[in-house]
C-alpha cells in the first residue's frame, strides 16, 4: 500500500492538483492534504509593472504599476530604481477592481537599469507578490568601455576619445552582461583574467559571442597567457589562442601536483560533478601544457600523502591523464607539510633547470600547519620554488597560512572562488612556470594584406620591444605578423558568432609617438563595434511567464531560426525557433524561467538583432490568486478526491489513517461458509449413518512360500498354515503382510482396542 502527503498552501499555480490526486487514487494511493494555508486573510499585490523596451541615454519615461487586494483598505506603495525612490504615495484598493500608480524617471546610465514597485505588506497574506521587479535597456549608441589598472583614463582611452569616441575609463573588475550592454566595445588593457572573475569571464564571453558585442585585447607581460587568460571562457572568443607549445620553449620542469582530496573535496558543483572533479581536471590541464622533456608527479593527499603518479617524463599523456581523473575524494584533512614533503621528495629526484611544487588546498580546511613555512624556506633553498591554488576566498581561515607558502616558496596563491575557474588558474599557473609568454624581442610587426582592407592608409608600423607568443586560430585573419623567434601574430580579427574580437599582440604603449597610434587603434574598436543588424528589430510582449517575440527584418535577410535568452550571469538558454508569419515578420514563443533578467537575441545576415530585457515580476509560487479558489479548498478537494483527509498539524498526521485499498481482507463470507459446510456434513452422517472414508496405508508383501492369505475375519491376528481347511466359496479376503513378531503383538493390541 502508499499514500501521498502533500504538503501545501494550496495555491496551485501549474497543472490542476485535483486531478492528479484522482489518478493517484486511481492507482491505489490514498492521498492526504497537511494544510500550511492562512485562511481568513486577505492578499495584496503588485500585478504588473508597465516599462518601455529600449530607451536612448537621456530619454526620460513614465512607468506604471497595476495593484490589487482581494478586500478593501488602504495601503502604501512606492517605486524605487536600485535604491532610489522615484515615487510613493498611498491608494486605495478594491476586490477585483485594479488600481494603477504612475512615476517617471530618467535614466542615467546606459546598460539595463532595474526597477522595483513595493505594495505595503501589513497583515497580508502572501508578502511575496507585494514588491514587483521590471527591467529596461538603456541604449548608449557607440560608447567604449576601456578597462584597465585603476580606471583613470590613459593614453588608449586618450587616443579613442581624440578619434571621436565617447570613452568610459573604469578600473580592472568584475563585470555583468547587464554593465556590457551599455556599451558597443570593450577594452581590455593588461587586465588579468582573475580580476574579472568566473561570472565576469562568462558574461563578456557570451556578449560577444551572442550579443554582438564588440572586444579588443591589447597585449603585454600582463596579457594573454601571462594574465591567465589560457583555459577561461574568454580564450574560446578571440582570434588567438593562448597557449604556448614545446616546440617553443627552452627550459624543461619538473613539476609536483599535491592535490587536497579531503572529504570537503566531495561536494557537489554545478553540471553534476565535485570539487574534486575540477580539481582533477586542473592537474590534467597542467600537464596538458608539459612537453615530453618535461616530468611531472601527481600526490592525492589527505592524513597522508599518495603516490598517483610518481615522478614520470610526460611522453604518454593518456595513461597519466587517466590516473589523475580517477582521484575521488577519501575524507579526512588535507595535511599540508605531509604534502610538501611527499611532493618535495619527488621534484628533488629530477635534474631539470626548473623543479615546481603545486599545492591545491581547501583555503578554509588546511591542516598541519606548523612547520610548513620553515619546510617551504628548506625547499626553496635546495631549488624547489612553490605555488598554492586555493579554494576559497582570500578571507578564509587558512587563506593567510596558503599565502604566507606561497610567498615563502618564491610562487603564487591563486584562490578559485568558484569551483569551476580550478582548471584555468591551473594552466595559468603552469604557464608562468614552465613557458615564457612573453618574447623580450625587439620586432616589427609586418602588415599583411587584410589590414589595408579593414584599415587603410595606416602608415608603416613601428618597432616594437616584445611580443605576446600566441597562435592564430583558424579562420582568423592575420592583420599583422610578428616574425622573430619565434613567429607569432602581432595583430588578429576574426568574427565569432555574432560578434567580433581583435588580439593586439603586443603593448600598445609601445606605440608612443607614432602618427598611426589613433587611427590604428580606434580602427580596431570601430570594427569590432560594427556588428549589429540595422535594418532589423526585435519586440518583446510579455503575458504571465509566456514571452512572445516578434522579428521584423527585410524579406531577403538571411534569419537564424534559433531564439537565445541571455541572463544577467552569463548563460545562454536556447528558446524555441522562429516561425515565419509574413513577409517580414518571424514569431517565437516561450516560457521564462527563474526570476533574472533575460535578454532575447536572434541573428540577422550573422548580426545579432537584441530585444529589451523581460523578467518575470516574482515567483510563479507568489502569483496572485485571482478566479482561483482558496488555498485551503484546494487542499480539502485534493484530500476528498484522494481518498484521504485534510490534516492539520504534524502530530495527527499518523492519526486515524484510511483503510488502503488491498491492505486488509474481511474473512467473514468464508468462514460462514465452511461452518454451514461442516453443520450439513454432521447432520447427514447422523441420519443416514454415513460413515467418514477410512484409508488403510500398508506395505504391500508378496506371502511366505506354504502360506495363504488369512481370512477377512476381526478376530485372524495370524498367518494360516497351508494345512488349514479352506475359505467357505465366496468369502472375502485379504492378502495382508506378514508381521514380525513385535509387529504381531501391538497390531494384536490395536485390533483388541478396535473391537472394544
Amino acid at each position: 500500500p502508499g499514500r501521498l502527503v502533500v504538503v501545501s498552501d494550496g495555491e496551485d499555480t501549474g497543472a490542476d492538483p485535483v486531478s492528479e490526486a484522482a489518478v493517484a487514487a486511481g492507482a491505489g494511493l490514498v492521498v492526504d492534504a497537511l494544510s500550511q494555508a492562512a485562511p481568513g486573510r486577505g492578499d495584496a499585490a503588485v500585478l504588473d509593472v508597465e516599462l518601455p523596451g529600449v530607451l536612448r541615454l537621456g530619454e526620460s519615461f513614465a512607468g506604471a504599476a497595476r495593484l490589487v487586494s482581494e478586500r478593501t483598505e488602504r495601503r502604501a506603495w512606492k517605486a524605487l530604481r536600485g535604491d532610489t525612490v522615484l515615487a510613493e504615495g498611498q491608494v486605495d484598493l478594491r476586490p477585483g477592481v485594479p488600481a494603477t500608480v504612475v512615476f517617471a524617471d530618467r535614466p542615467p546610465r546606459p546598460g539595463i537599469a532595474a526597477y522595483r514597485v513595493v505594495l505595503d505588506a501589513t497583515d497580508d497574506r502572501q508578502p511575496l507578490n507585494n514588491e514587483a521587479q521590471a527591467c529596461l535597456r538603456v541604449d548608449g549608441g557607440e560608447r567604449v568601455l576601456v578597462m584597465s589598472g585603476d580606471g583613470r583614463p590613459g593614453n588608449l582611452a586618450t587616443a579613442l576619445t581624440a578619434a571621436g569616441l565617447r570613452v568610459e575609463s573604469r578600473a580592472e573588475g568584475p563585470l555583468s552582461l547587464g554593465d556590457l550592454t551599455a556599451f558597443s566595445a570593450v577594452v581590455l588593457e593588461q587586465v588579468p583574467a582573475s580580476r574579472l572573475g568566473r561570472s565576469g569571464q562568462e558574461a563578456l564571453a557570451t556578449w560577444v559571442r551572442h550579443g554582438g558585442g564588440g572586444l579588443v585585447m591589447t597585449g603585454g607581460r600582463r596579457g594573454f597567457g601571462g594574465g591567465g587568460w589560457r583555459k577561461s571562457p574568454v580564450e574560446d572568443v578571440l582570434p588567438v589562442s593562448c597557449e604556448v607549445r614545446d616546440e617553443h620553449r627552452k627550459l624543461a620542469v619538473a613539476m609536483a601536483i599535491a592535490l587536497d582530496r579531503s572529504g570537503s573535496m566531495s561536494a557537489p558543483v554545478a553540471g553534476g560533478r565535485t570539487k574534486m572533479d575540477l580539481a582533477d581536471e586542473g592537474a590534467c590541464a597542467a600537464i596538458e601544457l608539459l612537453g615530453p622533456r618535461d616530468r611531472v608527479a601527481v600526490l592525492a593527499v589527505d592524513t597522508a600523502a599518495h603516490d598517483i603518479v610518481p615522478l614520470t617524463a610526460v611522453t604518454g599523456r593518456g595513461s597519466i591523464l587517466s590516473a589523475v581523473r580517477g582521484i575521488v575524494s577519501q575524507g579526512g584533512g588535507i595535511n599540508v607539510r605531509t604534502a610538501l614533503e611527499a611532493a618535495g621528495a619527488q621534484v628533488l629526484r629530477a635534474d631539470t633547470g626548473t623543479r615546481h611544487i603545486i599545492l591545491f588546498a581547501d583555503a578554509s580546511d588546511a591542516d598541519e600547519q606548523d612547520g610548513s613555512v620553515a619546510l617551504t624556506d628548506d625547499l626553496v633553498r635546495a631549488g624547489v620554488t612553490v605555488s598554492v591554488v586555493a579554494m576559497g576566498q582570500p578571507t578564509d581561515g587558512d587563506a593567510a597560512f596558503l599565502q604566507e607558502v606561497a610567498r615563502h616558496g618564491g610562487g603564487r596563491c591563486l584562490f578559485a572562488t568558484v569551483p569551476e575557474d580550478i582548471p584555468r588558474l591551473f594552466a595559468q599557473e603552469t604557464l608562468l612556470v614552465s613557458r615564457s609568454t612573453w618574447v623580450d624581442q625587439a620586432i616589427t610587426p609586418a602588415p599583411q594584406a587584410p589590414l589595408a582592407v579593414a584599415l587603410p592608409g595606416l602608415p608603416a608600423l613601428p618597432t616594437v620591444p616584445g611580443y605576446n607568443l600566441t597562435y592564430l586560430r583558424d579562420g582568423a585573419q592575420r592583420w599583422a605578423w610578428c616574425a622573430g623567434d619565434p613567429e607569432a601574430p602581432g595583430l588578429a580579427a576574426w568574427r565569432i558568432g555574432s560578434g567580433r574580437s581583435v588580439a593586439l599582440g603586443f603593448d600598445q604603449e609601445a606605440l608612443g609617438a607614432w602618427p598611426g597610434r589613433a587611427a590604428l587603434l580606434s580602427g580596431c574598436v570601430r570594427w569590432v563595434a560594427g556588428g549589429g543588424a540595422r535594418e532589423a528589430g526585435l519586440s518583446v510582449r510579455r503575458t504571465g511567464r509566456i514571452l512572445t517575440l516578434t522579428l521584423t527584418a527585410p524579406p531577403t535577410a538571411m534569419v537564424e531560426p534559433a531564439v537565445r535568452l541571455l541572463t544577467a550571469d552569463g548563460k545562454v538558454r536556447e528558446a524555441g525557433d522562429l516561425v515565419r508569419t509574413g513577409a517580414a515578420t518571424w514569431t517565437a514563443t516561450t516560457v521564462l524561467e527563474g526570476t533574472l533578467p533575460v535578454l532575447p537575441v536572434v541573428r540577422v545576415d550573422g548580426d545579432a538583432v537584441m530585444g529589451p530585457p523581460s523578467v518575470v515580476p516574482y515567483g510563479p509560487e507568489a502569483e496572485p490568486r485571482g478566479d482561483r479558489p482558496e488555498g485551503i479548498r484546494v487542499l480539502a478537494d485534493v484530500a476528498r478526491v484522494g481518498g484521504g483527509r485534510l490534516r492539520e498539524d504534524l502530530e495527527r498526521l499518523y492519526a486515524d489513517l484510511p483503510p488502503v485499498a488491498g491492505g486488509e481482507r474481511d474473512l467473514t463470507p468464508p468462514l460462514v461458509i465452511l461452518a454451514l459446510l461442516v453443520l450439513l456434513t454432521e447432520i447427514a452422517v447422523r441420519r443416514f449413518g454415513l460413515g467418514w472414508p477410512r484409508w488403510r496405508w500398508s506395505r504391500r508383501t508378496a506371502p511366505a512360500p506354504g502360506t495363504v492369505p488369512a481370512p477377512a475375519s476381526p478376530a485372524a491376528s495370524t498367518p494360516v498354515p497351508a494345512s488349514a481347511p479352506a475359505e467357505a466359496p465366496g468369502s472375502k479376503t485379504t492378502t495382508p503382510s506378514v508381521p514380525t513378531e513385535p509387529e504381531q503383538s501391538a497390531l494384536s493390541q490395536a485390533l483388541r482396542r478396535r473391537q472394544r
